[in-house]
């Protein structure tokens, strides 16, 4: 019996390890290499124009790259090659938050809301990116 409380307590540890493991922010490093490859899919920085490596956290785009705010648009040119492009104009609400669709993240990520959908950007600091949007 005591040999079968210890397993059961090994297995909910190991659980949870692996839970907590897979809803951590992607880990910087990984950004930024990505977001190398992601920066030769667009064009050079204006002067006006911020950027940093990020990565979509929800949705069938996910992955890494790079975001982009430029005067009119909000990119994200991911590691793939593919672009994201979203039009200020056309962006209804801004927020950090942890709470995503399918899970609570560790770390806050930016939450861009458009009339058609929400995308959630993993960025250093999402308070920043949603002051820089408003």
């Amino acid at each position: 019996m005591l040999r079968l409380l210890v397993l059961v307590a090994l297995v909910a540890v190991a659980v949870y390890a692996v839970v907590r493991m897979l809803n951590q922010a992607p880990s910087a490093p990984r950004i930024r290499a990505t977001a190398r490859r992601a920066e030769r899919s667009l064009p050079p920085l204006d002067t006006g124009d911020l950027e940093e490596p990020a990565a979509i956290a929800h949705g069938s785009d996910k992955g890494f790259g790079v975001l982009r705010l430029t005067p009119s648009q909000l990119i994200f040119a991911g590691g793939s090659g593919r672009v994201l492009t979203i039009e200020r104009m056309d962006i209804t609400g801004v927020s950090a938050t942890s709470q995503l669709p399918d899970r609570v993240t560790a770390k806050p990520v930016l939450a861009v809301t458009t009339p058609d959908t929400v995308r959630f950007f993993a960025v250093e600091d999402p308070l920043t990116w949603e002051r820089r949007l408003l």
